[in-house]
């Protein structure tokens, strides 16, 4: 039965490339913004300085901006949307493991006789929200996530990026603090500033690994909604599986009533040949055996 629920629906199956294309999408293009922000900051920058001016034109400034961005853009892109389908796949592995899981243990209950349950559709239903349950999510009621646990998602996938996104701003406002302190030498203001940012790089990574280590152990958050459509998704599999199953032995019935025919019509035209093992009789035998010793 493990075999036929894997083939009974693609691991990554069509009606989610949509879903999954845009989730790639939107990754780049907030990775892509973010990255367009600094090199538009610094080109500002650059074209205060006379020599930059002189030696580029419109073309190779648009360009400067332009093409980090996009580079960074294909590849978030690429990258979320390669992860995006192996997660689905997960999810659909953790589906038909799932509906063969649900049949095993109704099987068992039928066997033992402490199947107890009428109605099996609502049996298979409470076997499926049991499975989705135990399979590291946190569900949400209602059909949408909060702010706060979409964000939560976001950081328990991205943990570098909130590191980087903690870290270089605090850097950054305490060596801004140490500029305006008049009596500090250019080296100092660096001492000072590595000192208390290594102080907060710490203090971020460990809070950002605390709250990684929560949702792993936890799982992601999720809606009732999604939660409710998995175990239709779930249905659907064991729907498949059954109809296959069934084309499988009619198909299987089918072909071994042909044979039984075909086997019935030989016998009413005698064209059944049983073939019958040669006896050889004892003086052939003898004789064969008296002219062996004689050579």
């Amino acid at each position: 039965m493990a075999e036929h629920s894997k083939e009974s629906q693609s691991l990554t199956p069509m009606h989610r490339a949509d879903e999954t294309a845009w989730d790639a999408t939107y990754e780049g293009l907030v990775n892509g913004f973010m990255t367009l922000v600094p090199t538009a900051g610094a080109l500002y920058v650059a074209m205060r300085n006379p020599t930059f001016v002189k030696r580029t034109n419109w073309q190779s400034r648009t360009a400067m901006v332009i093409m980090p961005a996009l580079f960074v853009f294909g590849l978030t892109a690429e990258k979320h949307l390669e992860h995006r389908m192996k997660e689905i796949a997960e999810e659909n592995k953790h589906k038909n493991a799932t509906v063969v899981w649900a049949e095993k243990q109704y099987a068992q209950e039928k066997e033992s006789g402490t199947h107890t349950h009428v109605d099996m559709d609502a049996h298979f239903t409470e076997l499926y929200q049991q499975s989705v349950e135990d399979s590291g999510v946190q569900i949400i009621p209602g059909d949408k996530l909060g702010a706060h646990h979409r964000m939560a998602n976001w950081a328990a996938e991205n943990p570098i990026k909130l590191l980087a996104g903690l870290a270089i701003p605090s850097v950054s406002l305490i060596l801004y603090g140490r500029t305006g302190q008049q009596h500090l030498q250019f080296s100092h203001m660096l001492l000072h500033t590595r000192v208390f940012g290594q102080f907060a790089t710490l203090s971020c990574l460990l809070g950002v690994m605390g709250f990684k280590d929560y949702m792993d152990r936890n799982g992601k958050f999720i809606t009732q909604a999604e939660a409710d459509a998995r175990v239709e998704e779930m249905k659907e599999v064991r729907r498949q599986l059954l109809t296959r199953l069934a084309q499988q032995n009619e198909y299987q019935k089918h072909v071994q009533e042909e044979i039984a025919a075909a086997h019935e019509q030989d016998v009413k035209e005698h064209n059944v040949h049983v073939k019958k093992p040669m006896k050889k009789k004892k003086s052939e035998r003898a004789a064969a055996a008296a002219q062996t010793i004689s050579h």
